[in-house]
């Protein structure tokens, strides 16, 4: 490597070797050491062209092959200037020895003191940490150590420019987090490479930019979530599931059961026909991120016994299920956020918006039109595949001949949902098996009455029937109530929520708490009848005293003259007046 030594006492420049180059201590600046592809990637188009323009023609003149008059005038110098040219011009250097150097100081040459410097380095350790860092706050702090130890303040220039020296990646992770800065400035290289459907899934949670409102009294309620699974090779969505709680084991056992079985019975719920949603089959690969109900042992092993290979993305790498994510923000600002109740994505677009005074699906309107809105999504042309999710489904399992070759149905499908359903332990009791509100009965449970901590699972898609497990089998037990309708599980849920607030309430209380100002309002009429009553008896017993002693009521007209008066017997000893009493 080669450098162009410039003099600071008399401008002489030369090149260099890095052999010849010693490292002089901060106090001799005699010198300033510029490497030759700095000198060239600092300076413009236009100097580039001049100095190439220059050396040509000095090369020229001094090999002699023009003279100095022809010199000057193709290069429109004064004499002096190609003189002077001509000193720096070296013919191993090339073109870069005729640069022009800014005069003044050089760029990113720093004025401020060592001590200085180091304030500012600690500060922005120390300071430049969470989301509400700002360049400002740096400078603050730096402004009061400063202060302290006596020294020079320097501009917030000067303390921007010492960050934009900085990492970009490092800041960026001190203010929003690894993760944050992970997903900005972290190399993507792997892209997912499929070659036919049901090949690899992606499957995630979230929560729905939408209020819903109760069944009875169409009061806010909460927002849904959804667990949904994607087939990347086709983008059709394979299956998911609707739930008013926050992601669980059942969420993922209805999820994986919706995308690998026919959906006829989910369908025909909604009054859908079969043809609008005939996506179903075994995933090879289900991908997900690390949340626990993707990783509890009884979905593994479900997974392992039905041939799914279940992936977990790196820790940190939330571009790894970026298909899905990608799925679920569409959905959200092209479906959902045009619904009343929205919540949008954040309470900036949301200002001055009530969500909960607009909202007006309940859960079930909620599923029956997110079911029509998938449907919708698998008949539009998807730009990442050039066609619809329907089209690449169709198109891949269509023989030569026309005519669809459907993928392979689960063998034992009961056995299927049965491996991934959900389950929880019961008492038999001589009335039969309560589970969520309603209670189930078969006479195959006689010889079952009074034991504990039996297994029962069940189906959230339909909850009319629930499997009793005895001597190593899974018995169906119904409804004991045959006259009540089938219905999912997040409907009892909702049905539940909406009467949260009365859960706790015990017959004879009062369930409507409005009514407490009625009650008030009966209490005061109580106790001023009662302070009229005490105050008109008082007033009556004290007329009885008075017309007992003195021999009338003293209730004569104003102005009235008596007929007849009694004086007094002074004779008589005189009584006291004793009240009541």
């Amino acid at each position: 490597m080669r450098f162009l030594v410039i003099s600071r006492g008399n401008g002489t420049r030369f090149i260099a070797s890095i052999e010849e180059i010693e490292i002089i201590g901060a106090e001799d600046k005699a010198a300033t050491v510029v490497t030759l592809d700095d000198s060239i990637n600092e300076s413009s188009l236009e100097e580039i062209e001049t100095a190439l323009a220059r050396f040509k023609v000095i090369d020229d003149w001094r090999a002699g092959r023009c003279d100095i008059l022809s010199a000057i005038e193709q290069l429109n110098i004064s004499r002096a200037y190609l003189f002077k040219l001509a000193r720096r011009y070296d013919p191993e250097a090339g073109y870069a020895s005729l640069l022009m150097h800014k005069r003044g100081r050089q760029a990113k040459e720093k004025r401020l003191c060592e001590a200085v410097e180091e304030i500012i380095q600690r500060s922005i350790d120390s300071e430049y940490t969470g989301a509400a860092a700002s360049i400002s706050g740096v400078w603050r702090a730096v402004e009061k150590e400063c202060i302290k130890r006596k020294e020079e303040i320097p501009s917030q220039t000067a303390v921007r420019e010492r960050m934009r020296e900085r990492d970009e990646r490092k800041l960026y992770a001190k203010k929003y987090g690894a993760d944050a800065a992970s997903q900005i400035y972290e190399a993507r290289p792997e892209k997912i490479i499929t070659h036919r459907p049901l090949e690899f899934t992606q499957m995630d949670h979230t929560q729905v930019d939408i209020i819903l409102v109760d069944d009875e009294r169409r009061e806010p309620l909460g927002r849904p979530w959804l667990t949904l699974i994607i087939d990347i090779y086709t983008r059709v969505i394979l299956g998911y599931y609707l739930s008013l709680h926050p992601p669980s084991a059942v969420s993922v056992a209805c999820a994986i059961s919706h995308a690998v079985l026919p959906k006829h019975a989910f369908l025909s719920r909604f009054g859908i026909a079969d043809g609008k949603y005939p996506y179903y089959g075994v995933p090879s690969v289900v991908h997900m991120d690390n949340a626990k109900e993707f990783k509890s042992r009884k979905f593994q092993l479900a997974c392992k016994k039905n041939l799914i290979s279940p992936k977990w993305r790196p820790l940190g790498r939330k571009h790894y299920g970026g298909h899905v994510e990608r799925l679920i923000g569409t959905f959200m600002t092209t479906k959902v956020h045009f619904l009343r109740g929205t919540t949008y994505s954040n309470t900036k677009v949301r200002k001055g918006y009530d969500s909960e005074k607009n909202a007006s699906m309940n859960f079930s309107e909620f599923s029956k039109w997110f079911a029509n809105e998938v449907c919708i999504y698998h008949g539009r042309k998807h730009a990442a595949i050039d066609c619809s999710p329907a089209s690449k489904w169709l198109g891949h399992f269509t023989n030569e001949d026309g005519r669809i070759a459907y993928p392979p149905i689960v063998a034992d499908a009961f056995s299927f949902r049965l491996d991934f359903m959900p389950e929880e332990t019961r008492v038999i009791s001589p009335r039969g098996v309560r589970l969520h509100g309603a209670l189930y009965w078969d006479s195959a449970l006689t010889p079952l009455v009074g034991e504990r901590n039996v297994v029962i699972k069940y189906d959230p898609f339909s909850m009319k029937v629930v499997w009793v497990r005895a001597a190593g089998e899974y018995i169906p037990i119904h409804l004991s109530d045959v006259t009540k309708r089938d219905y999912l599980f997040e409907e009892y849920r909702a049905y539940r929520m909406g009467r949260r607030h009365r859960a706790d309430i015990k017959p004879g209380c009062l369930e409507d708490q409005s009514l407490i100002s009625l009650m008030d309002e009966n209490s005061a009429i109580v106790k001023t009848s009662v302070k009229l009553t005490k105050r008109q008896k008082k007033a009556n017993a004290a007329r009885d005293i008075y017309v007992n002693t003195y021999g009338h009521a003293g209730t004569e007209e104003p102005g009235s003259v008596k007929q007849e008066s009694t004086r007094p017997d002074y004779s008589k000893r005189a009584t006291c007046f004793r009240g009541n009493g």
